[in-house]
């Protein structure tokens, strides 16, 4: 506060030097030649003239600095260029076509409201404006105009215009449709259905990578996870256009060293660490605390939008799926069954890579996370027969052993295996994408793979399944599913169907209240007159065959008539 006092006091000073210095020159010098040392007072003033037009260069290249959004050095004489930039901005209306205040219906305020990409944008080159890409500029922009960083050398009047285009529900809908997948790519439709913007979002980085016909292709990643980037972007290019969808900061990071200093000195709940570098130089540890980039061609990027993040689990013919959602867990599709003895074992180790088939996962956490009983965790040898009864039932394909080799490092990997779980958690985020009339359909399909309380007959063993929140995020997306069909078939006076839908939500999470109490709403038979009994399962009831149920207290005699 001295420093702004002693600004101000200096800044005064100035103007008053500024406004009198050029008089004092004048009236001296008239009066300068009938004086007997003339000559000594000319020069004076001649070497405060040069003075005040210093002055007025470091004022005017103050205000130049200050119009064009950069930090303007020099005490007083930066408090002053301020005064004159204040003055300028109230007499002077602003020339840029976005600054007009033209009624919002006005096709031409529509056509003008958005300006040209600015040069160190996310957008691509070429991409359009469409409303995503210009969202992520705006939060990006704003994000570094919050941070008040003096490298950033932004025009004054291209950030207001831009930051106009700022859409907090849409960064929100982003997010929400990135759902809980680490890493993927989004197609979002400018008119997708927006979610209000919320206090605060997970911590998720992402990047507009072009515009197709039906939207925007936006690639995402989470702490751990690989962003897909485009191969021609350089390291430059991905820092100009990676945006933080929470609100927190991004850290960039070319070296190893740089990336354990920002590890150690962020704040874990707001800021995200993205490397640039090569990721396969990094430690395994250190990839997980990190967002590192994954190359890729914009024709495989277009090519593959359509099945949307996490992929599609194609579950196809000589593919082996675990299913855990029934209540003894199975896994079809094996070439030979499990050795009896190791039976128990060798379908939790199979789970647990199916969970996590996009990953390598370390022998260590096999042993200590997931084949440990009663606090012991497994031997290395223990681990070692499981994984050779595993890989042998698991079979061959064209690509070789479906579980491969166990690596130098301890790490295993697999293909060609998919669970009911994953295929369970697409469909729903698929569905949240969608209206809720179109999004029933995909709901529906979710629930038809619900074969029984999940897991309830597994008397050992799978406790990673809750620890790592699987089970927890089973349970909101089969609530979300069994409401949304619910809702929908409700709207359809499909009661049935209404009934059936909370009953598989049941299933998935028989403690929630919501689908009880919803459940408890659904119309009962006997108030739209029919009993179904001899019906299909998905068809509706009328009123023929109704059955009408009477007492007599008379006679304490049950009287049924059709």
């Amino acid at each position: 506060m001295k420093r702004t006092a002693a600004s101000h006091l200096h800044g005064v000073g100035l103007v008053a030097y500024f406004a009198l210095l050029p008089y004092v020159v004048i009236s001296k010098w008239r009066t300068s030649g009938v004086e007997s040392d003339g000559a000594l007072v000319r020069a004076l003033l001649v070497v405060l003239s040069v003075f005040w037009i210093g002055f007025l260069v470091q004022v005017t290249l103050n205000v130049l600095r200050l119009r064009r959004g950069a930090h303007a050095k020099g005490g007083g004489s930066a408090w002053l260029a301020g005064l004159v930039v204040a003055l300028i901005t109230l007499v002077v209306p602003a020339s840029h076509p976005v600054a007009h205040h033209a009624p919002v219906s006005s096709p031409a305020a529509r056509d003008t409201r958005l300006p040209a990409p600015a040069p160190r944008s996310p957008l691509p080159p070429g991409s359009g404006l469409a409303s995503v890409p210009l969202a992520l500029m705006a939060k990006r922009r704003g994000d570094l105009l919050r941070r008040d960083d003096d490298s950033s050398d932004f025009d004054v009047e291209e950030s207001i215009a831009l930051l106009r285009a700022r859409d907090p529900d849409l960064i929100a809908t982003i997010a929400r449709l990135a759902g809980d997948a680490r890493e993927g790519v989004l197609e979002v439709r400018d008119d997708v259905a927006r979610t209000p913007a919320a206090a605060s979002l997970p911590a998720i980085v992402a990047c507009a990578l072009g515009v197709s016909d039906a939207g925007t292709l936006v690639s995402f990643a989470r702490e751990g996870g690989r962003l897909p980037v485009l191969s021609t972007w350089r390291p430059d290019d991905v820092e100009e256009r990676v945006v933080a969808l929470h609100e927190g900061r991004v850290h960039f990071v070319r070296d190893e060293a740089a990336l354990m200093r920002a590890l150690a000195t962020r704040s874990l709940r707001q800021s995200v660490v993205v490397y640039l570098g090569p990721a396969s130089a990094l430690d395994e540890e250190l990839a997980a605390c990190a967002v590192t980039l994954a190359a890729v061609g914009d024709a495989s990027v277009r090519a593959n939008v359509d099945v949307s993040i996490p992929m599609e689990p194609t579950g196809g013919a000589g593919e082996v799926c675990v299913e855990l959602l029934r209540a003894d867990p199975h896994v079809s599709g094996l070439v030979e069954p499990f050795t009896p003895t190791l039976r128990r074992r060798c379908v939790e180790m199979t789970a647990y890579l199916a969970l996590h088939r996009h990953e390598p996962v370390t022998g260590e956490r096999l042993r200590t996370r997931v084949l440990t009983h009663a606090d012991v965790d497994a031997s290395v040898r223990t681990l070692a027969n499981t994984a050779s009864a595993v890989r042998r039932s698991l079979g061959l394909d064209a690509r070789g052993p479906r579980l491969h080799p166990v690596t130098s490092s301890g790490l295993y990997e697999t293909h060609g295996l998919s669970s009911d779980v994953e295929r369970f958690t697409w469909l729903v985020t698929r569905a949240r994408q969608l209206p809720t009339n179109a999004g029933a359909d995909l709901a529906h399909e979710a629930l038809l793979l619900v074969k029984g309380e999940p897991l309830a007959s597994a008397l050992r063993g799978f406790e990673w399944f809750l620890a790592e929140g699987h089970g927890a995020r089973l349970a909101r997306d089969g609530e979300w599913a069994a409401l949304a069909l619910h809702h929908e078939s409700l709207q359809r006076a499909n009661y049935e169907l209404a009934f059936w839908a909370l009953q598989q939500g049941l299933l998935i999470d028989p403690y929630s209240d919501a689908l009880s109490d919803a459940l408890s709403r659904v119309p009962r038979l006997r108030e739209f007159g029919g009993d179904g009994a001899r019906g299909a399962q998905d068809e509706s009831v009328g009123p023929r065959d109704a059955v009408a149920m009477s007492w007599s207290f008379t006679r304490f005699s049950q009287q049924i008539s059709k």
